[in-house]
C-alpha cells in the first residue's frame, strides 16, 4: 500500500494550486473539513497489500509533516474493487493501524461513502475470519451506505461478481452483519440518508422490509420511507432500521443516529445509463459536508441525551426539511406522472409544542415536470400542518402531515 497526494478519485474533492502557489486548495468534503480546522495529510492508496509510509508528503499536501495531519483518504486497491468486501476490510484495518502508528493517535473516526460503510462494519463487527476488531475506532459516519443491501445488486449482482453479490439484501454477509453480529459498544454510529431532489422520488423499498424495523419505519417521515439517491434506497441507508442497531441501543443507551440530506440531481435532464447520479454527487454536497463536520466534532450533542431546547436549531432545520418533503409528496400524489424539480417553502411556523412533539403550519409550491411529456410543467400550490416527535437525541421518531 502506498501513500499518494495525487489521486484520480474525486469522490471527496479535487485540488487546485492557489494563486500564490503557497498551498493547495481543495474542494468538496476535503476542502470543507480543512476550513473547519482539520489538516489534510494525503490519500492512502492500497497497492498489492503493502504499506509504504514516507516521512513527508509532497509539498502540495496540507501537512508536510504527516504526523501532524488529522484527515486522510483511503483509496482501495484495484483487486479489492473487483473482489468482495473482505479484501477492502483488510486494507481498512491495515490503514487504521498505520495511521495510528504514524500520528500517535489511539483511535480514528471513519467517514464512509456507499459500500465503504459496509466495509467498515465488516471490520468493526469482526465479520472477517482472522481479522478481529482492534478497538481502534470511536465513530463511524456513513453516507448513502446500503446497510440493508442494494436492489441493484439483486438484479445485476450475478453479472458483476462478488463485489455486488455480497450487497444483495439476502446475502449471507448482510444477514450476518444485520442480524447476528453486534455493533461494538465503543463506537458511535450515524447514517446520513441521501435522497434526491428531482430524482428517485418514488420506490417503496419492499426489498428491505424483512430486515428493517417495521414499527419504526412506519412512523418515520415519508422521506425516510420512499425514494433514494438513484442507487441506494433510503430504507437501506438507515442503519438504525437494522436489528443489530436496536440491540446496540438497548445495551449502550446511545443512539444509532440518522439524518436526512436532500441532494440535487447533478444531471436532471439526463436519464441515460451514463448520467452522474445523486449517489455519486453526495460526498461533495455542501449540506452533507456540514453534517459530516458536525458529527466529527468532539462537542457534537447528537450522541448525548438533551432537552428539546438544547437542540432547537437542529429540530427547526429538520422540520423545514420534512415540510418540504410533505409538499413534494403531495405533488407526486396529485400528479402521479410528474417528478418534482423544485420546492419553495413559503410560510413556516411552529404553532404548538407538547413535550417532545412539535406542530408546524406551512405553505409553499413545487415545480414539476411530466416524465412522459417533458414539455408539460406546472407549479403546484399547497399548505398543510405537520406533527413531528423528536427523541432526546434529536431524531425524528414519528411524523404525521396533512397537505391540501
Amino acid at each position: 500500500m502506498t501513500w499518494e497526494v495525487d489521486s484520480d478519485d474525486v469522490t471527496w474533492g479535487t485540488c487546485s494550486e492557489a494563486t500564490d502557489r503557497s498551498k493547495t486548495r481543495w474542494s468538496g468534503m476535503i476542502g470543507y473539513l480543512e476550513s473547519q480546522g482539520l489538516t489534510y495529510g494525503g490519500t492512502i492508496r492500497a497497492q498489492g497489500g503493502r504499506l509504504d509510509l514516507p516521512e513527508c508528503f509532497d509539498a502540495r499536501a496540507a501537512a508536510a509533516d504527516v504526523s501532524k495531519a488529522g484527515l486522510f483518504v483511503l483509496k482501495f486497491s484495484r483487486s479489492a474493487n473487483t473482489d468482495g468486501l473482505g479484501l477492502k476490510a483488510l486494507e481498512l484495518a491495515e490503514a487504521i493501524k498505520e495511521v495510528r502508528r504514524l500520528t500517535g493517535g489511539t483511535k480514528v473516526r471513519l467517514v464512509a461513502h456507499s459500500a465503504g460503510g459496509v466495509v467498515a462494519r465488516v471490520y468493526l463487527q469482526s465479520a472477517l475470519p482472522g481479522v478481529r476488531y482492534n478497538h481502534d475506532v470511536d465513530r463511524l459516519i456513513t453516507i448513502a451506505t446500503p446497510h440493508l443491501g442494494s436492489a441493484l445488486a439483486s438484479h445485476f449482482g450475478d453479472f458483476l461478481g462478488t463485489r455486488a453479490t455480497s450487497l444483495k439484501p439476502d446475502s449471507a454477509l448482510l444477514r450476518e452483519l444485520n442480524w447476528n453480529l453486534d455493533l461494538p459498544a465503543d463506537v458511535e454510529f450515524a447514517s446520513i440518508v441521501v435522497r434526491g431532489i428531482a430524482a428517485d422520488q418514488r420506490g417503496e423499498g419492499d426489498d428491505y422490509r424483512e430486515a428493517a424495523d417495521a414499527a419504526l419505519l412506519a412512523r418515520l417521515p415519508v422521506e425516510y420511507r420512499t425514494g433514494g439517491d438513484q442507487v441506494v434506497h433510503v430504507c437501506s441507508q438507515n442503519l438504525r432500521l437494522a436489528p443489530c442497531a436496536a440491540r446496540y441501543e438497548r445495551q449502550t443507551g446511545r443512539p444509532v443516529q440518522y439524518m436526512l440530506a436532500r441532494v440535487a440531481d447533478p444531471s436532471p435532464d439526463d436519464r441515460s445509463l451514463y448520467e452522474t447520479r445523486v449517489h455519486v454527487a453526495a460526498p461533495q454536497d455542501a449540506t452533507v459536508a456540514r453534517l459530516v463536520s458536525g458529527l466529527l466534532g468532539d462537542g457534537a450533542r447528537l450522541w448525548q441525551a438533551c432537552e428539546p431546547e438544547q437542540l432547537a436549531a437542529w429540530i427547526q432545520w429538520q422540520a423545514r426539511l420534512h415540510a418540504s418533503g410533505a409538499l413534494e409528496q403531495y405533488t407526486i400524489e396529485e400528479h402521479p406522472m410528474s417528478e418534482v424539480r423544485n420546492i419553495e417553502l413559503g410560510s413556516f411556523a411552529m404553532v404548538d409544542a407538547d413535550g417532545d412533539t412539535r406542530q408546524y403550519a406551512f405553505s409553499g409550491k413545487t415545480w414539476s415536470k411530466n416524465r412522459i411529456i417533458p414539455c408539460r410543467r406546472r407549479w403546484t400550490q399547497a399548505s398543510g400542518t405537520m406533527d413531528l416527535t423528536f427523541d432526546r437525541f434529536g431524531r425524528v421518531v414519528t411524523a404525521e402531515a396533512t397537505v391540501r
